[in-house]
């Protein structure tokens, strides 16, 4: 098989590329855009996040009972339920 004007069609798509280009960018500077507006669920969604955002991690009010009670002796645990939140965790 003989393969002629390998150099004029390789010229052909290089054209044909950087003229797609052009073009592009030829249109996006006429567009004009509109400013974004979020919907009302993803600004009540940012609300929420941003106030869990602000909340700590540790519930003070409940470390603090568990504490007074382990302190005064009302906290008990069975072992039933010591062995089964083991197994369950580490399987």
């Amino acid at each position: 098989m003989i393969i002629n004007k390998v150099n004029s069609a390789a010229n052909y798509y290089s054209n044909v590329t950087a003229t797609r280009y052009t073009n592009a960018a030829a249109v996006r500077g006429t567009q004009k855009f509109e400013a974004f507006t979020p919907s009302r669920e993803a600004q009540s969604f940012s609300a929420m996040l941003k106030e869990l955002k602000g909340t700590s991690e540790v519930r003070e009010d409940k470390v603090n009972d568990l504490k007074q009670r382990i302190s005064s002796g009302q906290y008990f645990v069975s072992a039933d339920n010591i062995a089964l939140s083991l197994l369950t965790n580490r399987y």
